[in-house]
């Protein structure tokens, strides 16, 4: 009797030792399933059409951040409502990492200031992974126009009051507001005229149309080498590879006029901040490849050495308050269309 009562206690205590190894087990591999991130192909959301400039450097820096993390990362083109379309997609997924986002000023800074209802809030929804690229913005002129520097074509604004008007991308877009902060800034009076993307913005600043515009450098350099058009000033902390004869504007005498479009990696607020580390470095290691560096670097973009979330969190931050100034002043806002519109190219 008392050895069959041994028997089934040694019985029990194997299940139990069994029981206690499996939900042991199941541990070690959960944890080693967390571990293994990225474990399936990752999707970068650009709200930008394929073809786009922008499109290509998410592209290129997916590619590449696909080598280092060893799955595809997968660029899907959700375009529309100046990144709003994208950005709503993104801010619904789910916060795991493998779902992100080419976030554009638009997404990130302009939209809470421009729209009074915004279907997402970057700063609750989304958060950042890191800076991919600026674009500084240089101050074009149509060559007719008889001024050869910053300076003289200040004082020829203040002598044509309400004559001069500037192009741009569209209403609130970083080209616009950048032309209202320089008005504000030099004391002079443009008047804004908006056009459906940077070509036929272009156009019309070599058609005499207007007679400014603040666009960015590679598209713009065909058209300076042409001679059609003179740039007076780049908005950027130091002179440009592409355009080493052209004076900052801080050297011109406005030292806060510093203005570029930036394009980052952003993912849904909920994801783990491991996660988003995994995925910054695998972004900074790929914007380290001196051939991806050379090729945008050809096409006017400035590439980071190295970025963290931190960092592009605080740009997100900076540039808001500065384009909060500009869009209270000129008290501009934008009504939020739910059906999509074709973004501008750049």
């Amino acid at each position: 009797m008392q050895k069959n009562k041994r028997s089934l206690q040694w019985k029990t205590v194997g299940k139990l030792t069994g029981i206690v190894t499996l939900a042991l087990g199941c541990g070690y591999a959960a944890s080693a399933a967390a571990q293994s991130f990225p474990g399936r192909p990752i999707g970068l959301v650009v709200p930008y059409e394929p073809g786009a400039t922008t499109d290509l450097i998410a592209r290129a820096v997916g590619e590449r951040m696909g080598r280092e993390l060893g799955v595809p990362v997968v660029v899907e083109n959700k375009t529309g409502g100046n990144g709003i379309i994208a950005a709503l997609h993104i801010s619904r997924s789910k916060g795991d990492g493998y779902s992100i986002m080419l976030a554009s000023d638009s997404t990130a800074v302009l939209n809470p200031l421009l729209y009074k209802k915004l279907s997402y809030n970057p700063d609750k929804d989304l958060t950042p992974i890191g800076l991919v690229s600026d674009l500084p913005l240089v101050m074009l002129v149509n060559a007719s126009l008889p001024v050869q520097t910053l300076k003289e074509f200040v004082a020829y604004a203040k002598s044509h009051p309400g004559q001069l008007n500037f192009s741009s991308t569209g209403t609130g877009g970083t080209f616009h507001l950048s032309g209202e902060l320089f008005s504000q800034m030099a004391g002079i009076q443009m008047t804004h005229v908006p056009y459906k993307g940077g070509a036929p913005a272009m156009q019309a600043l070599v058609a005499k149309e207007v007679q400014a515009l603040f666009g960015v450098v590679g598209s713009a350099l065909p058209q300076i080498k042409a001679g059609n058009v003179r740039a007076l000033a780049v908005a950027s902390k130091e002179r440009l590879p592409l355009l080493p004869d052209v004076p900052t504007f801080a050297e011109l005498g406005y030292p806060n006029f510093v203005v570029t479009v930036r394009y980052g990696l952003m993912a849904p607020a909920a994801t783990p901040p491991e996660r988003i580390s995994t995925l910054a470095s695998a972004m900074n290691k790929a914007l380290g490849a001196a051939p991806l560096r050379q090729t945008f670097g050809d096409l006017g973009f400035v590439l980071p050495e190295k970025s963290s979330p931190e960092d592009y969190a605080a740009l997100i931050q900076s540039d808001r308050k500065m384009w909060s100034e500009v869009i209270k002043a000129k008290n501009l806002s934008l009504i939020h269309i739910s059906e999509p519109t074709r973004p501008e190219r750049i």
